[in-house]
Parts: C-alpha cells; sequence; structure tokens
C-alpha cells in the first residue's frame, strides 16, 4: 500500500532567470462543494491586448521576437517577464532546446498563452537530460500552455517534469490549463515524490498562511513514458494542513507506460477526473536517494485528502505495480469521493484499493477514515490479473476485484458512514483466482458495507471476505463459480446475465470494451435490482435509471434492444398491448416475476398482443417472456403467430414464473409479427406474464447436429454413463423420431464445436417423462463456466430454455438429455443452440 511517508523531498529545481517575479498574498476561496456533481467552470483566453512573441529555434540568428525576427532559444523567453494577454508561439516542426522560466501572470479572462504558429508538427521543447522541469511557473496564475511537445529523457532518473506550477505564495492563485501537449520520456524517480515527478505537476510549497490553486485544467493531452506520474496537482510534501485547491478537471487525457501512477489529487475540494485512458502503468519504483520520499506503490487515479472528488468515464488497464497495482484507489482522508462510469481491466492489483485510516507524520488527515465513498456503475474485466496484458507484474500484497488494505473503512455522522457498492459489474474469466472481496488483513474484516445491484460474472476461482459489521448484501446477480463465502444475498439471481461479450477472448492486449456488458433483452437482470436514492440518474451507457422504479442489476440499465414496448408492464398501463379475443386481461400490481406490475389473465381463453411493425423479411427473431399459473396443471402460451410462418408457442404449466424462448423467422415478404399471451381454455384460475422480449438474431444457425433425431439414430450424440439410451419412433415433439431414455441413470450427450469464446448462447430443448412427478434433465457443461441445467416434471413436453456464456479459452459446449432416478423413461426432443447477438 502506499505508504505517505511526509518529510519534504529535497528535489533540485531550475534556475529561475526571469527579471521579475509576482508574489500575492490572497485570502484562500475554499468552494464547499456538497451532493451534486459540479463541472467545475474553465476560463477561456479572451482576446485582450497583448504581444505575440515568436520563437523559431531553426532560425541562424537571434531577432526580435515578432514573426519577421522571431527569437531563436529559450533563453529570450526565460529573460522576459510576460503581461495578460501576450503569447509566446513557437515554430510548428522545429526543436528548442533547454527549459523554459518565463516571467509573469495574466489575468482573469486575460490569460498568458504559449502555443504554437506556423503548420507541422507540434513544436518540440526538449530539456535533454536536466534536472526539474521543461516548463517551470512559480508563482505565476492565468498561464495557457497548449500545442507542444515536452521531453526531458535521460539514461539516469532525478526530478524532472514536463510542466510545473508551484505556488509559495501564501494565497490563492488562479487558472493553470495545459491542453493538447505530447509530453513524453520524461526520466524522474518511479518512487519520488509526484508533482516535481510528473508530466503535469501543479503543487503547493509548505507556506503559512497556506498557498492553494483554484481552477486547474489539465485536458486532450498524451503521456507516454512519464515518471512518476502524468498528472499531479498535489502538495510538495504531506502535513500541508487543511487548505484544499479547487476546480481542479483533468480530462480527456491518454496515458501510456507511465512510471508508476497515472493520476493524482491530494487536498483538493471538487476535483473532477473525466474521461481519461491510462494503461501499462506502474512498472518503475527507483526511488531518490536516501532520506528523501520514497514510495514505490503506485496505482492508476486516485486521491488522498480531498473532499468531493469525481473520478468517471475512465478507462485504466493492465497496471503493473505489484504494491498496490489497482486501476483506482480511494486512499486516506477522503470524504464523499465518486466513481463511476469507469471501466478497468487487467489491472494486477484489482479494480478499487480501499485504504483504511492509519498514521502519518505531520498529517492528521490521514487518520480520518475516508468516508462518503460511491462506487457505481463501473465495469471490472479480469482485473487482479495482468493476463492479456503486453507487460505483467508479481503481486507482493496479493490482489482482489475490490482491494482493501485493512478493514472497511466506516465513520459515523457521516451521511454515508459506509462505503456503497452498487450497480457496478465484476467480470472475472476462467482461469483466474481473482477474489471478488479481498482483504490484506484476513478472510474476515472489520466495518461493514453495502453491496446492491452489483453483476458479478465470476468463472474464476476467487473467493470474498466477510465483514463483522453489519453489510448489506442484496439484489446482486452471482453467476458461474459460487465459492464458499459467497456472500447470502436472499434477493439474489444466479442465472446467466446474457452479456453482450463478456470477458476478455484475446490473450493479446486487446479487450472487449465495456459494450460488452450490456444485456440481452431476455436478460434475467432487467428490472430486478432494488431502488436506490440519489442514484446518479444515469448508467455507465447513458440510460436513464429511475429513482422510483426498479433498476437493473449490473452497469447497464437499458432494455437490451427489446423490440417489444412496454415489455414489464411497467407503466401500469396495458398499451401498447391490446386484448385477445375472450375476457379481457389486466395489468396489475401484483404477481410481478421483476419491477411492481405483470399482466394477469382471466381464468379461461384471456389474453394480450402486441403487433411488432418494422420487422425485416426473412429474418430470424428470439422471443423469450416469462410465465406462470395460479392453479397448477393449467396451462399459459407465450406464443407468436402472423409473422409469416407457423404459428409458434410454448405452454407454461408451473405455479412459479418459468421461461419460454421461441425462435421464428419472418417470411419473405413479412415485416409484422404478433408476440402473445394467452391463458388457455378450461381453467378456473388466472395466468400471469412478464418480461418479455423480442430481439434479432444475427445467426439462426443451430449448432446442434441431427437436433430432433430424425436420422433414427443416436449418433453423432453418444451415450452419457449408466443404462443406454436409445432413439424411438414414438413419443416425438416433431417429427418422427425422439430420445428415449432408460429409467435411471441414463441420457445422450453431444458436444457441440464451432463456439465462439465468451460468446452469449441459447440452448433451447424439449423434455417430458413417462410417469408423473419424476424427472428429466436438459442441461450444458464444459463450456468454460459451471454446469447448467432444467429438470422438467411433465407428461407432456415442456421447453427447458437455458442460456449460457462460454469462457475466455472456450470454443465448444457439450449438451444433454439425462434421466436421474424413477421407474420410467423420460424423452428430450428438439435441441437447438443458437448465438445471441
Amino acid at each position: 500500500m502506499k505508504r505517505r511517508r511526509f518529510g519534504s523531498p529535497d528535489r533540485p529545481l531550475p534556475a529561475n532567470p526571469r527579471t521579475r517575479r509576482r508574489t500575492s498574498k490572497i485570502l484562500a476561496l475554499l468552494a464547499a462543494v456538497t451532493g451534486a456533481l459540479l463541472v467545475p467552470v474553465t476560463a477561456t483566453n479572451a482576446a485582450a491586448a497583448g504581444t505575440s512573441y515568436y520563437v523559431d529555434c531553426s532560425a541562424s540568428s537571434n531577432g526580435t521576437g515578432t514573426s519577421a525576427s522571431p527569437w531563436n532559444s529559450v533563453t529570450a523567453v526565460n529573460s522576459t517577464t510576460f503581461t495578460a494577454g501576450d503569447n509566446i508561439l513557437f515554430k510548428a516542426g522545429t526543436t528548442c532546446t533547454g527549459q523554459l522560466a518565463p516571467g509573469g501572470s495574466g489575468s482573469s479572462g486575460s490569460n498568458i498563452s504559449m502555443a504554437s504558429y506556423g503548420s507541422g508538427a507540434k513544436p518540440v521543447i526538449d530539456a535533454a537530460g536536466a534536472t526539474g522541469a521543461v516548463i517551470h511557473l512559480l508563482n505565476q496564475q492565468y498561464w495557457d500552455i497548449g500545442g507542444l511537445e515536452l521531453i526531458d529523457n535521460s539514461s539516469s532518473p532525478a526530478y524532472r517534469s514536463g510542466v510545473l506550477a508551484e505556488n509559495s505564495s501564501g494565497g490563492v492563485l488562479n487558472h493553470i490549463r495545459v491542453h493538447d501537449m505530447y509530453i513524453h520520456n520524461i526520466a524522474g524517480y518511479g518512487g519520488g515524490w509526484y508533482a516535481t515527478n510528473a508530466g503535469v505537476g501543479v503543487q503547493t510549497d509548505h507556506t503559512t498562511p497556506v498557498s492553494t490553486w483554484n481552477d486547474v485544467v489539465v485536458e486532450n493531452n498524451t503521456f507516454d513514458h512519464v515518471d512518476r506520474i502524468a498528472v499531479a496537482v498535489t502538495p510538495d510534501a504531506d502535513g500541508q494542513g487543511t487548505g484544499l485547491t479547487t476546480g481542479t478537471v483533468i480530462r480527456n487525457n491518454t496515458m501510456t507506460y507511465d512510471g508508476a501512477d497515472d493520476i493524482l489529487v491530494v487536498k483538493n475540494d471538487g476535483a473532477l477526473i473525466d474521461g481519461n485512458k491510462a494503461g501499462y502503468g506502474g512498472a518503475k519504483s527507483t526511488c531518490p536517494p536516501s532520506g528523501q520520499y520514497c514510495n514505490g506503490a503506485s496505482a492508476g487515479i486516485w486521491m488522498s485528502g480531498s473532499s468531493n472528488t469525481v473520478v468517471q468515464n475512465n478507462e485504466v488497464y493492465c497496471h503493473v505495480n505489484g504494491a498496490d497495482g489497482t486501476g483506482f484507489d480511494v486512499d486516506w482522508g477522503n470524504h464523499n469521493t465518486t466513481f463511476q462510469y469507469n471501466y478497468s481491466h487487467q489491472n494486477l492489483g484489482g479494480f478499487l484499493l480501499v485504504m483504511p485510516p492509519f498514521t502519518i507524520a505531520n498529517e492528521p488527515t490521514s487518520t480520518v477514515p475516508s468516508d462518503g465513498t460511491v462506487v457505481r456503475y463501473n465495469i471490472s474485466e479480469n482485473d487482479g490479473s495482468n493476463s492479456g496484458c503486453p507487460t505483467s507484474g508479481t503481486q507482493t500484497h496479493g490482489g482482489g476485484v475490490l482491494h482493501f488494505v485493512g478493514g472497511v473503512p466506516n465513520q459515523s455522522g457521516s451521511s454515508s458512514a459506509i462505503p456503497l457498492f452498487y450497480n457496478n459489474t465484476f467480470s472475472v474469466r476462467d482461469g483466474l483466482s481473482t477474489p471478488i472481496l479481498y482483504s490484506r488483513a484476513g478472510t474476515s474484516i472489520s466495518g461493514a458495507l453495502s453491496f446492491q445491484n452489483n453483476a458479478i460474472f465470476n468463472y474464476g476461482s476467487g473467493n470474498y471476505f466477510t465483514t463483522t459489521g453489519s453489510s448489506t448484501f442484496s439484489n446482486n446477480l452471482f453467476y458461474g463459480n459460487h465459492p464458499s463465502r459467497e456472500p447470502a444475498d436472499a434477493a439474489k439471481v444466479t442465472s446467466d446475465p446474457e452479456f453482450r461479450n463478456a470477458g476478455n477472448t484475446n490473450t493479446s492486449s486487446s479487450y472487449t470494451g465495456k459494450n460488452a456488458y450490456q444485456v440481452h433483452p431476455s436478460s434475467p437482470v432487467i428490472r430486478a435490482g432494488a431502488v436506490i436514492a440519489s442514484n446518479g440518474g444515469y448508467d455507465a451507457y447513458g440510460n436513464a435509471v429511475s429513482a422510483t422504479a426498479a433498476p437493473n442489476i449490473g452497469a447497464y440499465n437499458g432494455t437490451g434492444g427489446n423490440l417489444l414496448s412496454n415489455a414489464g408492464f411497467e407503466t401500469g398501463a396495458l398499451s401498447p398491448w391490446t386484448q385477445a379475443s375472450g375476457t379481457a386481461s389486466s395489468v396489475t400490481a401484483s404477481n410481478s416475476r421483476t419491477g411492481a406490475d405483470a399482466l394477469t389473465t382471466a381464468a379461461s381463453g384471456s389474453g394480450a398482443n402486441q403487433s411488432l411493425t418494422g420487422l425485416s423479411p426473412s429474418t430470424t427473431y428470439l422471443l423469450t417472456g416469462w410465465g406462470k399459473v395460479a392453479t397448477a396443471g393449467e396451462t399459459l402460451a407465450i406464443g407468436v403467430k402472423s409473422f409469416g410462418g407457423t404459428e409458434t408457442y410454448t405452454n407454461v404449466a408451473s405455479t412459479s414464473y418459468s421461461q419460454a424462448a421461441i425462435v421464428f423467422t419472418t417470411g419473405s415478404s413479412s415485416t409484422s409479427a404478433t408476440v402473445y399471451c394467452w391463458k388457455n381454455a378450461g381453467g378456473t384460475g388466472a395466468g400471469y406474464c412478464d418480461d418479455l422480449a423480442v430481439e434479432p438474431l444475427s445467426s439462426a444457425t443451430n449448432a446442434v447436429t441431427n437436433p430432433g433425431f430424425e436420422t433414427g439414430a443416436l449418433t453423432p450424440w453418444t451415450q452419457s454413463t449408466g443404462t443406454a439410451s436409445s432413439v424411438v419412433a414414438s413419443n416425438s415433439r416433431t417429427g418422427t423420431y425422439a430420445l428415449q431414455t432408460a429409467a435411471s441413470a441414463s441420457g445422450a450427450i453431444q458436444t457441440v464445436t464451432g463456439l465462439t469464446s465468451g460468446g452469449s448462447y441459447l440452448l433451447a430443448a424439449w423434455a417430458k417423462v413417462g410417469t408423473a412427478g419424476e424427472e428429466v434433465a436438459v442441461g450444458v457443461k464444459s463450456f468454460g463456466g459451471t454446469e447448467t441445467y432444467l429438470r422438467g416434471s411433465t407428461t407432456t413436453y415442456a421447453q427447458e430454455p437455458i442460456f449460457f456464456t462460454t469462457g475466455v479459452s472456450s470454443t465448444s459446449a457439450s449438451v444433454y438429455c439425462y434421466k436421474n432416478s424413477g421407474s420410467a423413461a423420460g424423452y428430450c426432443d428438439d435441441f437447438t443452440v443458437v448465438k445471441l447477438p
């Protein structure tokens, strides 16, 4: 973990040749941001009266700084004190050698700008291995620096930065903006202090009263091979008191191979870290000479001693540091930190590090537990391992998707005394041992947390910790392997979430992208979550999240591309469904499968239709839906008609919700279909339907060979262990033949090949038993996940649909029909395995 030893780092800085320094003492203005996630307003460089100075380091002689007679070195820039509205322009396609330390400050609405002129590549400022910053500002404000390339490479590390803005004024300095830069090969100390060891460092020096910044913007830059860190907005050491920098925005930057961390804010209030992409960081831990600050641990994006930080829309991947190594980190002494909409994958230590309070010399904030932490709508894919990355590290402190250094930090009296984890999606591929909840303190830790509506797709073997406090676990999905300490959750879902393309399916550095974790409209996570107050209003994909209606489980809150409207009847009304002929049906706030409402039919000859228009001719679609009956033995049909083919339906005879799945293909000229839920005639109790869905299939190819046994022979099916099964010319559902098992320990299995790794599939088959009450199972195994099966116990054919997702290294699956025990045969027919798009 990052042990912050607070001693002032002994860092050499470049000599400053400026002719005049402006030192101001302004009372600190601390903007208290509470509740709302506000984006600070960025000042723009107004068209003020100022002078443009031109620099062309390829010119043979030094000029006067005009466009016709440019300066030809950094010396003239460093010898000038600039004023509001001035522009310092470097010629595109040229290289200047040396360090820049221009004098002067702009004013509100009239910044000093450093940029380029002419066409061609960004002008290069190469400090040629000098110690210190390539561009250094000291006690200066209202600067806008953009469009340059900065280098300071060396075979040996030292305190070096690309841009370093320092405040030792004892007051507030305003507006430093660094944008559209290419900053690379900054040879700093991988284990040294932060802002003086950065691509862009904005620093407050030890002063009394405390110095702070306001309106710091670092955006649209590219960083590569920067040691230690790409962007740091921090004090010059720990123990800086209570003064907080305000208005920090770090957004839309790209970072690769940072020596240690990628982004850090310390002692900030209201910082926004948004839309950055950082990969392959954390490989270096070289420390400065003995007696100076040394910390070899690193994480991607983190904060400490800060309030109201928002970290959103970032992607961090393949961080290789073995001491921490997570994509994100909420460190010591933070208040109201929100992580949302981030995508983390293949980070060695995990997705998120959570630090407990601990003692740091001269830093009382470190002993305060971070409180008000909210982690929502994030996606973590294969974190806890560098598998698939071009570089990798070795864990020294272990790893987990959620990686706690000690107990759970809880603070009484806070508006959120325990950390809230909700509506995140965590995926761990087969072959990994990453725990979902991990602590260096052991398998049972102090404190409590709230864990709701999270989708956990765990094909790995990792486990969970337990807490001694009263943690809340509700409405989560736990799919795949179920280790011994999987949390108890009365409202848990354990079915396949039907992700679009789960898991990292490539052993190179490629990855699926967060869109893979949207779900199909038949997914069991849709509307299966619990309502959470102050939920942010939107999911990771921009879909609205209601404050009153049940959300999905996981980071995706959409409908999965469902072509049906009001598919779960959650409007509370029937429209656009219409009454089928017969006794009227209704929408009621009872007997729902998910959400609040469901369709309730009358006892006999009752139901509802929905007409779908705008379909494509000769196209295959999947209809799914859930139904049940009030009276056992009666039947309810979910089906489709008027699509240019033969009406197709599935009868449901269960008193608990069971799923139907129907594949249908529109006729050559058909662009519509009618979907229905219908309670068959002759019953005495109501029927119920909920969560219907229709989606197009990209391919209707059935992966099963001899799926209906119509060859009259078993091949390529093979016998299961036990008593032999056979193909018989009786008891078929369609056609002539069906599979007949023996009375017990009997069945047949087929290995289907040519599947896509990380792909979602539907297995649909039909089964019945010869003796009521006995059971025959339809199932799938050996696909990279946990074996899944459904048992049928009716004497008429009933459909058994199973959704499954292949593992990252799996391109086949074994489907089967099996009769476990009993006194009479079982029967199976019409197997289908089809890939979902």
